[in-house]
């Protein structure tokens, strides 16, 4: 028997965790987008609060390596923040939604990598250098060239204002 040579490429543990590492973003932002949409009955500005929110989340990744209340917590945190400047019209105007989902999707690899280790995985400065295959200062770099990556992509859907936990 032959070996079966038309099955598509196997996808690596981080491509995999890093598409549902956008899944989960996606879908905070439509959660976001929906329970803003029924407090501000103005569907654009619920937009705008959901895209503030999840850029905030984007801005400081080490975030989604919870789930439950810490994880929510901080959405909360974040959305009751931008309700209170929706509900008295001071409300910054950012990107929508496509620009940052496509900004999240070019992510380029070497930061994908990283945040998957990091962000998602929780490793410390030695697995990630073990894993990068290269030594301690090198992994302590990227791992901060990637969070500043982060934070310099999450911007345009930022509004400007000190993060409601003083964690800009």
């Amino acid at each position: 028997m032959y070996a079966d040579t038309t099955s598509e490429p196997t996808v690596t543990d981080d491509e995999r965790e890093f598409a549902e590492w956008l899944e989960r973003v996606r879908s905070t932002y439509e959660a976001v987008l929906y329970t803003c949409t029924h407090r501000l009955v103005d569907a654009s500005l619920a937009d705008q609060v959901a895209v503030q929110v999840v850029a905030g989340l984007v801005s400081r990744p080490l975030v989604f390596r919870y789930f439950g209340l810490p994880y929510s917590g901080r959405i909360a945190t974040l959305a009751e923040a931008r309700i209170v400047e929706a509900d008295t019209g001071g409300l910054a105007r950012v990107c929508g939604w496509p620009e940052l989902r496509s900004r999240l999707a070019a992510i380029p690899a070497e930061h994908r990598e990283v945040l998957v280790a990091v962000c998602l995985r929780a490793e410390d400065v030695e697995t990630l250098a073990r894993g990068l295959g290269c030594d301690e200062d090198d992994a302590a770099r990227r791992r901060a060239a990637t969070l500043d990556f982060m934070r310099t992509l999450a911007a345009p859907g930022l509004p400007g204002t000190p993060d409601p936990e003083g964690q800009d």
